[in-house]
């Protein structure tokens, strides 16, 4: 089974949001979290239904006498199909040995300008499947190119907004995101870096966006290590 990014986009945040729940969710509610109409959000959980990734049901919210509302759930084949077309969470032991092997990179490239470090996380993310380290390399490789541009003043504002969100928080991965796309814009930035970072773009929001609640927080704490190590 094949599924857009817009599907796929859909289908992660109900995953989100029923996790969040532990209940079947209003599609109003995915709406609001996807910024779009209800309609809009109605229509598309019903063609994951289609697809037998989602069901439906109605039901009454408790305490209240009116009448019932539609509510979607996701069916054990959505989180097998995300499974594939994301890659599999990588387990615990296989998360520390990555962090750990990117932050002992880090140390041991303090005093240079960290571009061959750069560079070598920039050719192994295209094979990284999982959205936990594909994600990892992401924003190890964006706060790379931004440490090159340091002494700029576009830099320095972007690492003090980075500061001001202060752990755990994840709009500062969708922050990162958002600056991936802005150092193609920037005169003095490495272009190789920048272009290579722009191609994996779109990418990238899609895997930030299948990512549990846990493994966001996990990758939240890890921006914040690799900022530390900087000295940032």
């Amino acid at each position: 089974m094949t599924l857009s990014a817009r599907q796929q986009d859909f289908l992660n945040r109900l995953l989100d949001l029923y996790r969040e729940a532990q209940a079947p969710v209003h599609y109003a509610d995915v709406a609001r979290a996807l910024d779009v109409k209800p309609v809009t959000a109605y229509e598309m959980l019903r063609l994951l239904e289609d697809k037998g990734l989602v069901h439906s049901e109605m039901t009454r919210p408790q305490g209240h006498k009116g009448r019932s509302v539609i509510v979607f759930a996701p069916t054990e084949k959505s989180t097998a199909i995300l499974s594939q077309l994301t890659g599999n969470s990588p387990s615990d032991g296989e998360w520390e040995q990555a962090k750990t092997g990117i932050l002992q990179a880090l140390e041991s490239a303090k005093g240079t300008d960290y571009h061959r470090l750069l560079d070598e996380i920039l050719l192994r993310i295209p094979e990284t499947r999982s959205s936990l380290l594909f994600a990892a390399d992401m924003v190890t490789a964006i706060i790379l190119a931004l440490y090159d541009l340091r002494d700029s003043a576009a830099a320095s504002g972007i690492f003090s907004t980075l500061r001001r969100f202060g752990p755990p928080g994840w709009a500062i991965l969708y922050s990162l995101a958002g600056f991936s796309l802005a150092l193609s814009l920037v005169e003095k930035a490495n272009r190789r870096a920048a272009s290579l970072l722009l191609a994996h773009a779109q990418q990238f929001r899609h895997h930030l966006d299948a990512l549990t609640q846990g493994e966001k927080a996990r990758l939240s704490d890890f921006v914040y290590d690799v900022l530390r190590t900087l000295g940032l």
